[in-house]
This record gives C-alpha cells, sequence and structure tokens, in this order.
C-alpha cells in the first residue's frame, strides 16, 4: 500500500530510517526544516511545506506550500492533511520526536488524529516505534522494527481503554487501562504480542540504552 512518508524537523539519520525505503505510489513530505533531512538522506521530497520559521524558504517550483506563522496546525498536522487530502491511510512520520517535549506530543497526538480517521500512522526514530490504535488488533513479533529486546509499553488515550495483551510477559485479559495510571509500561514481547484495543491505545515500542 503506498505511503505518505514524512520528515518533520529533528535529525534524522540513516539508522533511523529503520530499513525503511520508499516505494512507487509513495508521497514524500519534507515538513519545514524536514525537507533539509530528507534530500540530505536521498529521499527528495514529493511536497514542500510549512511556515519554514526553522528553515530557509525552499527554492523550488510547484511543490511547495508556504503557510503562515500564526495557525493552529503544527507542520507535521499540515503534512499529514496534505496526505489525506490525497486519499493516503498509511503514514510514516520521521523526525517527529526528541527535542522540545511538546512538540514530541504533538506528534503522538497527531497519531491519534489519524486514527480518528480511519488512517494508519507510525512514529519512528532509531530508538522508539509508536502507534495508535482505535478498537482494533495489532500483531507485534519478537524483535519487530527495533530488534530484540525492546520494551513494549501502552497507554490509554482520551479515556479509559480496555486491552487485552497476550504473548507477553505480563499478559492482560479485557484490564480497564486507566489514562492516569502507567500500569502498561516496560513489557517484554516473549513470541508474538497480540493487542486488542477497545477503545484508543498508544502502543510503543522502546529501545532500551
Amino acid at each position: 500500500m503506498p505511503r505518505c512518508i514524512i520528515f518533520c524537523g529533528r535529525p534524522v539519520e540513516e539508522a533511523d530510517l529503520l530499513g525503511l525505503r520508499r516505494e512507487a505510489g509513495d508521497l514524500v513530505v519534507g515538513a519545514d526544516s524536514g525537507y533539509l533531512t530528507a534530500r540530505r538522506l536521498g529521499v527528495p521530497p514529493d511536497l514542500i511545506l510549512g511556515d519554514f520559521d526553522s528553515a530557509p524558504m525552499p527554492q523550488a517550483a510547484g511543490n511547495v506550500e508556504v503557510h503562515p506563522a500564526h495557525k493552529d496546525e503544527t507542520d507535521c498536522v499540515l503534512a499529514v492533511d496534505a496526505g489525506l487530502s490525497r486519499g493516503f491511510t498509511d503514514f510514516v512520520i520521521l523526525g517527529g520526536t526528541g527535542g522540545r517535549l511538546d512538540h514530541t506530543v504533538a506528534n503522538l497526538q497527531t497519531l491519534g488524529y489519524l486514527a480518528g480517521r480511519g488512517a494508519r500512522g507510525e512514529l519512528r526514530d532509531r530508538d522508539c516505534w509508536a502507534r495508535v490504535v482505535r478498537d482494533e488488533t495489532v500483531t507485534i513479533p519478537r524483535g519487530a522494527f527495533l530488534g530484540e529486546g525492546a520494551y513494549l509499553s501502552l497507554f490509554a488515550l482520551g479515556g479509559t481503554c480496555i486491552v487485552t495483551e497476550t504473548g507477553v510477559e505480563y499478559p492482560l485479559d479485557r484490564y480497564p487501562l486507566s489514562p492516569f495510571y502507567p500500569l502498561g509500561v516496560s513489557n517484554h514481547i516473549l513470541n508474538t504480542a497480540v493487542i486488542t484495543a477497545e477503545g484508543t491505545l498508544l502502543v510503543m515500542l522502546c529501545r532500551s540504552n
């Protein structure tokens, strides 16, 4: 399935791509200074957009959208909306973690924004992978995305989420996971984790440093 691959403003290195390769039909979007990163890594963006408060105005014709600095949407949300308007339902966000904590939280919320619109979004870097699921089941094999030893954590969003989790060291059986208590943090996948969410759930893999 073609994906919308978004480069945000935080530094991204080759290792952060985690084997991600551009495929036919993919749309690559550089959000503000993310377009510089995409070009440096040899993934030229099809679309560049943002307010360019953190990067020079790109010199390109036909594929640049300039937005005012005084706006409600983050540059990442603008990029997501551009992908949604073009019919994409599968999103990968790079350069959206680290640095300012508020920006990282905003990008995690953007995953929820995508889930609410029936789309799938992943936020990736070399140490973390995140996805928001809503009323669905997700399967994660041991070693997926980050290799062996990554911790699996679950966080309820927007209210209590009923969670069933198998194939892990600490399983759950229709447990009401609260957004106000971190019971789902730092689990271990034994073989293949199968997670069913009745509600909205943030699923994260984090590498142990």
